[in-house]
């Protein structure tokens, strides 16, 4: 199951958006169910980073960076206060396991919720709906602090990108190369603070030959597919896992 989980990572990182059902599942397999969730954030992140090296390589000529840099100043604050919550020391402010489990399932609930109430909008006023500099710092806040507790910045980066109307593979690009951008800048905290053990690199490098193979698939799918068909699969798939993780932290 955890093999899947990176598989179906990497198909993310190739632009097939189903992400979101990753970590949930991979938390839910994870053989240390009373550490899982923080075990899963760190035991990905080392594996995250190879794969958006991989996927800014086949997207490169398709990323909008400056899509990107409004969101940038609000990823780092981010980053910076959900590393001090989720990796410190202080018994205090360091989130539980419980606490994180339910935050990735409310989060995803809380996306498709954003998502209807969008579509609604959208197609009666259509149109590029870039989001203002405030809303971008706030979106950036969010994404570093939920990319920092569960890797679960895809609901959030979505809210941003999405309003903006561009074409699939620029979305798919720029997607790509924000996380790229966001899982580096986690790297540093995630050292200092111990997020990084011997335990989880060497079980991440058992996984580097899925590496590859899922964002290959994912860059091939994405090309293929009618957008419809792939979006509905994943909002079923994020709603079924959000729900069951809820579930399990009451």
């Amino acid at each position: 199951a955890v093999a899947a989980g990176v598989f179906l990572m990497g198909m993310s990182k190739g632009g097939l958006r189903v992400g979101s059902i990753c970590v949930p599942m991979m938390v839910l397999a994870w053989p240390d169910q009373e550490n899982a969730a923080r075990q899963v954030v760190a035991f990905m992140l080392p594996l995250l980073c190879v794969m958006d090296l991989v996927a800014v390589v086949f997207y490169r000529k398709d990323i909008l960076w400056e899509r990107i840099v409004p969101l940038l100043p609000g990823t780092v604050v981010g980053v910076a206060v959900a590393s001090l919550l989720f990796l410190g020391n202080n018994p205090v402010l360091t989130l539980s396991d419980r606490w994180l489990k339910l935050g990735v399932g409310v989060i995803g609930l809380g996306f498709v919720a954003f998502q209807l109430g969008r579509h609604r909008l959208t197609s009666q006023e259509g149109g590029d709906c870039t989001p203002s500099k405030a809303a971008s710092v706030g979106l950036g806040l969010a994404a570093g602090i939920t990319s920092t507790v569960a890797h679960a910045a895809g609901p959030v980066a979505q809210m941003y990108f999405l309003p903006q109307n561009l074409r699939k593979m620029n979305l798919a690009a720029t997607l790509i190369g924000f996380f790229w951008v966001l899982n580096l800048i986690k790297l540093l905290p995630f050292g200092l603070l111990g997020g990084l053990q011997v335990h989880n690199l060497s079980q991440a490098a058992v996984m580097l030959p899925l590496i590859p193979l899922g964002v290959g698939a994912g860059y091939v799918v994405v090309r293929l597919m009618k957008t419809t068909v792939y979006l509905g699969f994943i909002y079923v798939m994020l709603v079924l896992s959000s729900l069951t993780l809820i579930a399990k932290a009451f």
